[in-house]
C-alpha cells in the first residue's frame, strides 16, 4: 500500500481490502470532493474504488442510503460505475474503477461533449424512480442552508437572499420527480472511450427534470448557445423548459453559494473568489 493515510484509516482499509479478497493492493488517492475522500485500491485481479463519506458530508446534504440505490440503478443501465460492496451506515461504498479520461472545465464548452452530456443526463431522467427514496429539492435545501447560515450569523444579505429564493419557489409549478444526479460537476464525469459515467451520487435521488440541467448550466457558466447544445442533447429546447431552468438556475446558485459557505465553516474551503462571483449573480 502506497497511500498516506492516518494510523487508524489504515486499519480500516486494510480490514476492507482483506475482506473484498485484495491481496496486498496498491493504494492510491484519487480526487474527491471536498466532503470525501477517495481510495484507488488495485492488485493483480482486481481494481476498486474506495469512496469514504467525511464527517461533514450529512451536514452538507449528502445522503448515503439515496447515493447507493442511485448509483445502483444507473449502473444497472451503463451510466455509472458498477457497485462491489455499500454500506450506507458507515459512509463505505466500493466500485469498480472506471478506465477512461475525466472531462475538464473546458471539454463542458465543446458542443460534442455537451450533446453527449445531454443524452446522459436523458438516458438517466427516463429510468424508473427507486421507491421509498426522499424527493431532492433544490429550493429547500437552499432555504435549509441560508437558514443554517442566518442562524450563525444574520445578515441582511441573508435576509434578501431568502426572501428572493422564497418568491422564485413559490413561482415554480410542481413537476413529478425523475431519477436525478443533483451533482453534474464536471470532476464526476468520466469518459470510457464508450461513453460518458458519472460518479459520485450522494446527493443523487427522485427530483426535477431541469435541476440536473440547471446544475451543469450553473457549475460551467453556460451560455445560451452552450446550453442548446446540451439541451439538443438532452432531447428537448422548449420555451417552458428554458424558462424552469431560468428560475432553478437561480436556486442552483443559491443552493451553491449556502453549501460553500457551510462547507467553509466546516474548514472546507471553496474555490476563492466563488462566493464572491455567486453573490453577484443573486443580488443583480
Amino acid at each position: 500500500m502506497t497511500a498516506e493515510l492516518p494510523a487508524g484509516a489504515w486499519r480500516k482499509v486494510e480490514a476492507l481490502a482483506a475482506e473484498l479478497g485484495l491481496v496486498a493492493p496498491e493504494v492510491t488517492p484519487l480526487a474527491g470532493g471536498l466532503a470525501n475522500r477517495a481510495l484507488r485500491l488495485r492488485d493483480a485481479r482486481q481494481d476498486l474504488v474506495l469512496r469514504i463519506a467525511g464527517p461533514e458530508a450529512a451536514a452538507l446534504g449528502a445522503d448515503c442510503a439515496a447515493e447507493c440505490a442511485m448509483q445502483a440503478l444507473a449502473a444497472g443501465a451503463g451510466l455509472a460505475p458498477a457497485i462491489v460492496l455499500a454500506r450506507p451506515q458507515a459512509g463505505l461504498l466500493v466500485t469498480r474503477h472506471a478506465p477512461g479520461r475525466g472531462l475538464s472545465r473546458e471539454d463542458l464548452h465543446e458542443p460534442r461533449t455537451l450533446r453527449r452530456i445531454g443524452g446522459w443526463i436523458a438516458a438517466l431522467h427516463a429510468l424508473p424512480v427507486p421507491p421509498g427514496l426522499p424527493v431532492v429539492d433544490f429550493g429547500a435545501r437552499a432555504a435549509g442552508y441560508l437558514a443554517t447560515l442566518a442562524g450563525r450569523s444574520p445578515s441582511a444579505r441573508l435576509d434578501e437572499l431568502a426572501r428572493r429564493l422564497a418568491a422564485r419557489r413559490e413561482a415554480l409549478l410542481p413537476v413529478t420527480p425523475v431519477s436525478g444526479h443533483h451533482d453534474l460537476h464536471h470532476r464526476n464525469f468520466i469518459d470510457t472511450g464508450k461513453g460518458l459515467l458519472v460518479v459520485d451520487w450522494e446527493y443523487a435521488g427522485p427530483g426535477d427534470a431541469a435541476a440536473d440541467l440547471a446544475a451543469c448550466i450553473g457549475y460551467h457558466d453556460l451560455g445560451p448557445r452552450e446550453t442548446g447544445f446540451l439541451l439538443a442533447g438532452y432531447g428537448a429546447q422548449d420555451a417552458p423548459l428554458r424558462a424552469r431552468l431560468a428560475t432553478l438556475g437561480w436556486i442552483f446558485d443559491c443552493l451553491w453559494f449556502g453549501w460553500n459557505a457551510i462547507a467553509d465553516g466546516a474548514g472546507l474551503a471553496p474555490e476563492p473568489g466563488l462566493q464572491d462571483r455567486l453573490a453577484a449573480r443573486l443580488l443583480a
